[in-house]
């Protein structure tokens, strides 16, 4: 199998050389390096250019003319990636030595999966132990795998690539949950519980979901942090998702998007229009009266919409709300 890594960058200066460390120190090295840089101001270009002197493996370093934004960054670097399987990769985290060699083992070992996300431990800026990894906090958090969506612990194979591009424009929270829905729908996505990687945290992380914190968290944690959240005034950006799932697969099933497995479209477009009558449902919720509201999440209930949501807790939050 060809290794890719797929790198974006920006302002990365800070931590950039610890992680260029890491894929060298792997057991198994990569055969190439994309990186694609957003137009940094900082000395990153600086240490990508002196890294690639001496890297053992091929790197290949794309300056974007022009800003593009982190999600249309990373889409550029995985499009011009060639492997056979293509390794996510954030600029501030650390990966473990061994973390391509068990990947491309899971794949070798599973034909039929197209997406591996593995587990990683929550550190410090210094590395530092936090003895906490990012699927244990979603699990203590109430959630399920099905929530275990980060990008930097992802790895897919290329058989899955032509589906996943083009990033859908102005889809919220990036392109981690699209990559993800995909593979999901799919059902060529595998979840391993190893930790394989150090996910630094900082004072410049993009996420501050309750998940990525530090210190260990609950299920009432979780319930305190989404009561003080703002209530939900609008279900756009995830019908925006879904909208765009149900045209992504409307172009596979037409052979817009070469494919070398077998997929149920017929299953996958029932699912899809499920949830975005749910959506629907619930964007309608959000506009009813103080009774109204809780005839239609008694109703939602009933066709058990709310399994596209957070399970029963999402009807009580609609119920009380």
């Amino acid at each position: 199998m060809k290794i890719s890594i797929a790198l974006a960058t920006y302002n990365g200066e800070k931590y950039l050389k610890e992680q260029l460390k890491s894929y060298i120190s792997q057991k198994r090295l990569p055969d190439e390096l994309i990186i694609c840089d957003d137009v940094s101001n900082d000395g990153t270009i600086e240490i990508l250019e002196e890294f690639k002197k001496t890297a053992p493996f091929k790197v290949n370093i794309i300056e974007n003319e022009t800003n593009l934004g982190y999600t249309k960054n990373f889409e550029k670097a995985l499009s011009l990636c060639s492997g056979d399987i293509v390794f996510f990769s954030d600029q501030d985290d650390v990966w473990l030595p061994d973390k391509i060699s068990k990947i491309e083992t899971v794949f070798k070992n599973n034909p039929d999966i197209s997406l591996v996300i593995h587990n990683g431990e929550l550190v410090n800026e210094n590395l530092e132990s936090t003895g906490l990894t990012k699927l244990g906090q979603i699990v203590s958090g109430g959630h399920n795998e099905d929530s275990f969506a980060t990008g930097t612990l992802t790895a897919v194979r290329r058989d899955i690539i032509n589906i996943i591009l083009p990033f859908p424009e102005g889809i919220a929270g990036g392109h981690d949950g699209w990559v993800h829905a995909i593979a999901k729908m799919l059902n060529r996505r595998l979840v391993t519980k190893e930790v394989l990687q150090l996910l630094r945290r900082h004072s410049n992380n993009t996420s501050e979901w309750i998940i990525s914190s530090t210190k260990k968290i609950n299920k009432i944690d979780v319930f305190k942090s989404q009561l003080a959240t703002k209530v939900a005034t609008s279900y756009k950006d995830r019908l925006h998702i879904n909208e765009n799932l149900i045209l992504r697969f409307n172009k596979v099933s037409s052979n817009d998007y070469n494919h070398s497995f077998l997929i149920d479209l017929n299953k996958i477009e029932k699912i899809l229009q499920k949830e975005h009558k749910a959506l629907m449902n619930r964007e309608e919720l959000i506009s009813q009266n103080f009774l109204g509201r809780k005839l239609k999440a008694i109703s939602m209930l009933i066709a058990q919409d709310y399994k596209y949501f957070n399970g029963i807790k999402s009807f009580f939050r609609d119920f009380l709300r």
